[in-house]
């Protein structure tokens, strides 16, 4: 009998000692000053990105812009998993993470021109990549956060980001090929016409 009680109480011991360390293991880490500041703005940069180069794929008639919007799509959507991920491991909630000047651009993107679509698109991925390059090197040097963990994503990220704003820009859509310079006509005057050379005169 006695040792039967000295088992269940070890048992009780053990299964005490199991749940303490159980509960301290899941005890949520509340964000220090910045962590969820840049979380937002990381994640509403992120959601832009792949909002655009959606519209991208749609409307563009550039090859090569739409090979580096389904590349944005790729690799921004396993950013956002990642980050998504990183921030329910710590039970912490966003805020709201719209932007009104991402709503604008998107709405800018929808409503241009197709002629003029690609270079609009273009000029708003490098201005873009170069407001997420400065975010994230703020974040992995500890001036914008001072969570490991979102330090150690953001410099994991700089290098993809700094790849992509290099490409778009390198990159020359095609309703922007360098035309041949040609004077301006008056469209209500005759196109001018060589002159004839006028012979001199020959002396007899």
């Amino acid at each position: 009998m006695k040792i039967i009680l000295k088992t269940i109480g070890l048992c009780i011991v053990f299964l005490t000692l199991s749940m303490s360390i159980q509960a301290q293991d899941t005890t949520d880490t509340p964000p220090k000053s910045g962590d969820l500041e840049f979380a937002n703005k990381a994640t509403a940069s992120n959601n832009f990105e792949l909002q655009a180069a959606n519209i991208a794929l749609s409307k563009s008639q550039d090859q090569n812009i739409k090979q580096y919007a389904q590349m944005i799509v790729d690799d921004h959507t396993t950013v956002g998993n990642e980050l998504a991920t990183l921030l329910k491991n710590k039970n912490w909630q966003l805020s709201s993470v719209n932007n009104q000047n991402h709503s604008q651009m998107i709405d800018q993107l929808n409503s241009a021109d197709p002629a003029n679509f690609d270079r609009i698109y273009a000029d708003m991925m490098v201005k873009s990549h170069q407001d997420a390059i400065t975010l994230f090197k703020e974040a992995s040097n500890g001036t914008a956060t001072s969570d490991v963990d979102l330090r150690q994503f953001a410099a994991a990220k700089i290098p993809a980001f700094e790849k992509h704003l290099d490409q778009i820009k390198n990159m020359q859509p095609s309703n922007n090929n360098t035309m041949p310079n040609v004077a301006p006509t008056n469209p209500g005057l005759p196109a001018p016409t060589a002159k004839n050379k006028i012979p001199k005169p020959t002396l007899k």
